[in-house]
């Protein structure tokens, strides 16, 4: 039966995938033993990387693997996989390690043993970005391959069919007098992620736009879902599971493809387009590589994947290079211009290297100026509400509510007073838009004013697991932004849609006591209590009065004031109270 292009089976969550190999890489050097291979699996369970089903285990066993102030010893880890009585128990270490080999960050060598290869050593040191690994998997990534025993019958790159499929889609729009939009999720998931030869891509891209003009004929809900199950039934009989499948992976792959910077997320996050920043590039890419697949053997593929620079890019190239300069460097202008800034000197480097480097910090100065005009867009009050309206429908904004809180309350920092700077840390496409959260051992956000710094971390995460996986990091994170500005007063914003007690409650030790030797200046909020600040900013400005960095370090400083608050569990209290007084104060009328 044939299958789905799957992000499930090929590319596991980036943030796993590294945690898995931080697992791999205190085994490497052993042989790939049936006992290694439960050694990782165990070994996975006991850093609660990788939590199994209850089936089998104990209510203890259930509670050890939920307690997260726990540390769980290798034994108890143990006794957990044992007691899962897996028919196959090294299978389950196999089927963990295969994801890292498949993305080329680990092999086995001759003698069997495990090895993290040079791209592998480079991600878990932080010299490449997740962007920089997922586009040297998806350039190489093929069907079929040594490793899969599946798609023998295919004959795709998918990442290049991908993109030559939204482009022809977009040509066919052009040709028909339509609006280019790229392809919508939907037609994503059916079209996109079943192709399974390059020759079929021209087919598919009229296929999808006869399907696009019928369902938008049909008006009532229900139909169009009856015509989309029978359609997808028909047009993919032999898949499996063709009507949920299609939509279910859609969403993931379309987030991983987003980290290449190659596409961009469109129609209020419903369409997936090409990223026309990108179009030198990606016409290049498509000149060179038909989407076929190459012959390798299982040595040559395994060696061929770890490469980072295994894919010869078309684009870089002299000429190319000074196109894409060029183009990155008209849009600074253009920034400038919007921003009342002088413009920038560009003067085009010569030579590959130098071209590279040149695009690079020209992109750097791209964000700088986008997050500039960001802040001025948002001064005006129906952006104001628009950032309040989607604070308050995080989980409805049609992207990931994990990075759409990161974005949105970095929108929400910028609004609320006079910073210098609000530096997201999280991965941006050439469009400003996070193409997913802030990597791990740095803040979500940097803040910097004119007299103090600050960091705020975001969180989805409601239940235990907020203080295991926020509780420390955050207060390290505080600590280091500290170290690394101690010329000032530093505070952590930590929002959360609720807050846990056990987070509360070292968050509470850490100002009222210390961390690693010194007080710090947390102040915990709710989504809805910044959606309070950014309606407090607002009616200030009815009432003409512009709130500034003073006013949020004063709001700071009371927050995390605790004479007089007796315990962790009444400072949520104290805290709203802070709250209101502020909002009083900034919103008094100014006569």
């Amino acid at each position: 039966m044939d299958q789905l292009w799957s992000a499930s089976t090929t590319m596991r969550n980036p943030e796993r995938t590294q945690f898995f190999l931080q697992v791999a890489a205190e085994l490497e050097g052993e042989v790939w033993t049936h006992e290694t291979q439960c050694r990782l699996q165990t070994l996975l369970i006991q850093r609660r990387f990788y939590v199994p089903t209850a089936d089998g285990l104990t209510q203890a066993q259930l509670e050890l693997l939920g307690d997260y102030s726990r540390q769980m010893t290798y034994d108890e880890a143990r006794d957990i996989f044992d007691s899962k009585g897996y028919t196959d128990p090294p299978m389950r270490g196999r089927t963990s390690f295969s994801p890292l080999v498949k993305l080329g960050l680990a092999t086995l060598d001759n003698g069997n043993r495990i090895q993290l290869t040079e791209l592998g050593r480079m991600f878990l040191n932080g010299e490449v970005s997740l962007g920089e690994v997922t586009l040297s998997f998806l350039l190489k990534f093929q069907l079929p391959n040594p490793l899969s025993r599946c798609c023998q019958n295919y004959n795709t790159k998918p990442f290049i069919n991908t993109l030559r499929l939204i482009r022809r889609v977009n040509e066919l729009c052009r040709d028909r007098g339509e609006k280019e939009k790229g392809v919508s999720a939907d037609e994503f998931g059916i079209f996109v992620l079943s192709i399974r030869t390059y020759t079929e891509v021209e087919q598919r891209a009229k296929d999808l736009l006869e399907y696009r003009r019928t369902m938008g004929a049909i008006r009532d809900q229900e139909e169009r879902e009856a015509f989309r199950t029978d359609f997808v039934q028909n047009y993919l009989p032999t898949f499996q599971q063709p009507a949920k499948n299609t939509r279910e992976y859609a969403d993931n792959i379309i987030r991983y493809l987003r980290l290449t910077s190659y596409i961009y997320i469109r129609g209020g996050g419903y369409y997936v387009d090409l990223e026309p920043r990108r179009r030198v590039e990606i016409d290049a890419l498509l000149a060179h590589d038909d989407g076929s697949a190459r012959p390798f053997t299982r040595q040559e593929y395994t060696r061929y994947m770890a490469d980072l620079n295994a894919y010869q890019l078309p684009f870089e190239t002299p000429e190319q290079l000074a196109a894409i300069a060029k183009g990155v460097a008209a849009e600074v202008a253009s920034l400038e211009s919007a921003l009342g800034l002088p413009p920038t000197a560009f003067a085009l480097a010569s030579g590959v290297r130098a071209l590279k480097a040149q695009i690079r910090d020209l992109r750097e100065q791209r964000v700088r100026l986008h997050n500039q005009k960001l802040k001025l867009d948002y001064q005006q009050a129906q952006r104001i509400d628009e950032a309040i309206n989607a604070l308050g429908n995080i989980r409805r904004l049609g992207g990931k509510p994990s990075i759409e809180l990161e974005k949105w309350s970095s929108i929400a920092l910028n609004i609320i007073d006079d910073a210098e700077l609000i530096q997201p840390n999280a991965p941006l496409g050439d469009d400003n838009e996070p193409t997913f959260t802030a990597p791990a051992g740095v803040p979500d956000i940097e803040c910097f004013y004119q007299n103090f710094g600050a960091i705020c971390e975001v969180t989805m995460l409601t239940g235990r697991d907020q203080w295991f996986n926020e509780g420390q990091p955050v207060m390290r994170h505080l600590r280091d932004f500290e170290d690394s500005h101690s010329e000032q007063e530093n505070y952590c914003l930590f929002v959360a849609p609720t807050l846990h007690r056990d987070t509360l409650n070292t968050f509470w030790m850490s100002i009222k006591h210390e961390y690693e030797g010194r007080k710090q200046k947390i102040v915990p909020l709710t989504i809805r209590q910044l959606i309070h600040l950014l309606e407090g900013v607002k009616e200030a400005r009815d009432a003409n009065y512009k709130v500034c960095s003073a006013d949020m370090r004063q709001l700071y400083d009371a927050c995390t004031a605790l004479d007089g608050v007796p315990d962790s569990t009444a400072w949520t209290t104290h805290v709203e109270a802070q709250l209101k007084a502020w909002h009083s104060r900034v919103t008094a009328p100014v006569s």
